[in-house]
């Protein structure tokens, strides 16, 4: 009993209580995402999905990434019924959340974009504009179609997040794949560099324009059982939401936009509150 009276006092201290407010609890939950989706001692995991992009390919990664792992089966003629299942129950319990609390690769973009760059920061309107349906020719296009007709992962070759996880460590770490370098790596460090540079001046570059797993998810953000909504006599569209989406949305026009990742940063402001199965 003393000990537990002791530890309510320190909770109660003014210095201790304000740190735990200021806590940023969506930040403590990526990095211990990060921890874990590359915690290379639990790698029996490896023949499992994860929720987010995260390339299986690298050294330290325990599960599989869900992207690559539908063209595996797409470029074998095979169906991923159980694949398919699982993002299907992960998108209607919470849509895009996975992307704004777990992603690894969106968790670098949140970073890089609070790098000062000396240069004015980017917004590029998604609502009612051609980006706003990018990512589906590419979940359609290289993940699907070009799996098919190839039998090859095309997306998992291009891919960022796969090049700066996989390629770079592998290349680094490993004498034979070094000397397999040639012009497909050339072109996928090009690719990594062009998402860090965009990072640092757009909010989330890859997750809005490219990413097929968001696409996927995103199909689910208007019926998930997690779900934003704005009250309209609240609301005065002030813009604050915008200005801490890291998808640069402006939640009041629309709060499940296919773009939302749910990070929930806009929940600060009283006209938007998250609802449950409404």
């Amino acid at each position: 009993m003393k000990k537990h009276g002791r530890r309510l006092a320190i909770n109660r201290h003014p210095l201790i209580s304000g740190i735990l407010r200021k806590v940023n609890k969506r930040l403590v939950t990526q990095l211990i995402s990060l921890a874990f989706t590359n915690s290379y001692i639990l790698s029996f995991f490896k023949f499992c999905p994860a929720p987010v992009l995260n390339c299986h390919a690298c050294p330290l990664a325990i599960m599989a990434c869900p992207i690559g792992s539908v063209q595996h089966f797409i470029g074998q003629r095979r169906f991923p019924f159980i694949l398919v299942g699982f993002l299907t129950i992960i998108g209607t319990l919470i849509g895009r959340m996975t992307c704004g609390w777990a992603c690894p690769f969106g968790f670098l973009q949140d970073i890089l974009f609070k790098i000062r760059s000396g240069k004015r920061k980017l917004r590029i309107k998604t609502i009612n504009s051609a980006w706003k349906i990018v990512s589906y020719p590419v979940f359609i296009g290289l993940v699907l179609t070009g799996a098919f007709v190839t039998g090859e992962p095309l997306f998992c070759k291009l891919c960022p997040a796969g090049g700066l996880e996989a390629g770079v460590p592998l290349a680094i770490i490993n004498p034979s794949i070094r000397a397999m370098v040639g012009t497909l790596f050339v072109v996928k460090i090009a690719i990594v560099l062009v998402f860090i540079i965009a990072a640092i001046l757009i909010k989330r570059p890859f997750c809005r324009f490219v990413c097929p797993l968001g696409a996927a998810y995103s199909l689910f953000n208007k019926v998930s059982y997690i779900r934003l909504e704005v009250d309209n006599d609240l609301c005065n569209e002030c813009g604050a939401c915008r200005k801490v989406c890291p998808m640069d949305i402006n939640v009041y026009l629309d709060p499940n936009s296919k773009d939302c990742i749910k990070c929930l940063e806009c929940s600060f402001c009283p006209a938007i509150k998250v609802v449950y199965g409404k």
